[in-house]
C-alpha cells in the first residue's frame, strides 16, 4: 500500500508540479520569443488545465494515502518542530490548492471569454490587460510549491 502510495504522490507531483513552474518561466518570458503572442502560450496551458487538475487530484489522494499507510491514523503532532513543519507543509498545500481553484474558476475563465477560438483575440487590448492577473496567480503557486519541496527536503529529526 505505501509504494502504491508513494507512486501516486511523486506521480501526481510531477504532472502537476513540472508543468506548473514550466509554464510560470513560459508565461512570463514567452514575448521574448520571435512571433510568439502571449494568447498562444495561454492557450496551451489552460489546455492543460483538466489535465493539471487530474494531477493535483493525484497529488493529494497519494498524499492522503501515504499519511495514512505510515501512521494508521490521522494526527497532528505539534509538540516537536517536525509536527509543526508538518503541519506548515500542509497548510501551504491547502493555499496551494485554493490557489489553483481560483486561478482556474476566476482568472483563467475570463481569459477564456476574452479568447474565444482561433487566431487572435478580438479584442487583444483587453486581453493583454487581463493577463497580469493569471500570471500572478501561476507564479504565486509555483512559489507554494517551491516551498513544499523545500520544506519536504528538510531533515525531519
Amino acid at each position: 500500500m505505501d509504494s502504491v502510495a508513494t507512486f501516486l504522490h511523486a506521480a501526481g507531483l510531477l504532472l502537476y508540479g513540472g508543468p506548473l513552474l514550466a509554464f510560470a518561466i513560459l508565461l512570463a518570458c514567452g514575448d521574448r520569443i520571435h512571433g510568439l503572442r502571449a494568447w498562444h502560450l495561454d492557450r496551451i496551458w489552460r489546455a492543460w488545465g483538466p489535465g493539471s487538475g487530474l494531477a493535483l487530484a493525484v497529488l493529494i489522494l497519494g498524499g492522503v494515502l501515504r499519511y495514512w499507510s505510515l501512521g494508521h491514523a490521522f494526527s497532528w503532532n505539534l509538540q516537536d518542530p517536525v509536527g509543526r513543519g508538518f503541519l506548515l507543509k500542509h497548510l501551504l498545500f491547502l493555499a496551494l490548492w485554493v490557489d489553483y481553484t481560483v486561478t482556474e474558476i476566476w482568472v483563467a475563465e475570463p481569459l477564456r471569454r476574452l479568447d474565444p477560438g482561433p487566431g487572435d483575440p478580438p479584442d487583444p487590448g483587453a486581453y493583454l490587460a487581463a493577463r497580469p492577473r493569471l500570471l500572478r496567480h501561476v507564479w504565486v503557486s509555483a512559489g507554494i510549491l517551491l516551498a513544499i519541496l523545500v520544506l519536504s527536503s528538510l531533515p525531519r529529526g
